[in-house]
């Protein structure tokens, strides 16, 4: 426990020196890295063979946040990268690979790499997006919108998962889904909904009185999103968890003591910024 609380605090330390910088491509190479440590994760887990497939695929899955970051100073050179294009080339090249050793090289896993590699990528960028969420809809969100979504999607993530413990922890008594994850409770996932509900109310309230100049969401759209993406949270929990018992292992990794690696920290946080970004995008073009 104590290991786990320190790990978290330096963790917290960590992410505020980020967001601090978040104006700089500091976020964008935190970001990157992440995605490349939770991509070999996944591979460990996997236990891909092919040298080949492992490398370009753990490049790929750092070059795509670092696209996105870049991305307005190449279109201003008139370098347009054709996205869904060099997707679909990336997944032909690994299909390719696999046949040049078939014999050790599984469907399956080079399958489970394709979608681990694009799905985190991805999901990690959101947070670039959602860092400029005030110059993709500049007449709805101001600069100080950007760093509110962004903790928006963390608190519905992490915060909900500390509620859940803790709740589960003292007053857990029914199990929530036993065959994947025996620890969790329904009182547990009750108090992280809750939990992650009222902390976004506090931060919501923190940035509209002390930061908005625009006030364009209110608290009912606050509450309806942090539910939601409370539930998602829940769900790509318990997702990383029926991976990880598929491939009969405790924790992606060990890069954090007492918490696991990057995608046992992230796991839900994938689901949670990946549909937030969705929602926020849906209320800029509808509203």
């Amino acid at each position: 426990m104590l290991k786990r609380t320190i790990t978290g605090i330096v963790a917290a330390l960590f992410a505020v020196g980020v967001l601090a910088f978040r104006d700089t491509p500091a976020l964008s190479i935190v970001v990157a890295i992440f995605t490349v440590i939770a991509a070999r994760e996944i591979e460990k887990v996997i236990g891909i063979k092919n040298k080949a497939i492992y490398y370009i695929s753990l490049a790929f899955s750092g070059l795509v946040p670092l696209y996105y970051e870049f991305r307005p100073e190449l279109e201003q050179r008139g370098i347009v990268i054709p996205v869904t294009a060099v997707v679909v080339i990336y997944c032909v090249v690994l299909f390719m690979l696999m046949l040049t050793d078939f014999e050790n090289t599984k469907f399956e896993e080079v399958a489970s790499v394709i979608i681990s590699t694009t799905f985190v990528p991805w999901s990690f960028s959101t947070l670039i997006f959602l860092n400029d969420m005030s110059e993709t809809y500049p007449d709805k969100f101001d600069f100080h919108y950007d760093l509110f979504f962004i903790l928006l999607g963390l608190f519905a993530a992490w915060l909900s998962d500390s509620f859940a413990y803790f709740s589960g922890r003292f007053f857990g008594k029914h199990k929530l889904c036993p065959k994947i994850s025996p620890k969790k409770t329904v009182e547990g996932a009750i108090g992280g909904i809750v939990g992650a509900v009222v902390s976004n109310v506090v931060l919501f309230t923190v940035f509209d009185r002390c930061f908005f100049t625009v006030h364009t969401i209110g608290y009912g759209w606050v509450i309806l999103v942090s539910l939601a993406l409370a539930v998602i949270g829940i769900c790509g929990d318990l997702t990383a968890s029926v991976i990880k018992r598929n491939f009969g292992v405790k924790d992606y990794g060990n890069l954090f003591p007492g918490h696991g690696g990057v995608m046992d920290r992230f796991d839900s946080a994938l689901f949670v910024l990946t549909m937030l970004y969705a929602f926020i995008t849906l209320y800029g073009v509808v509203c």
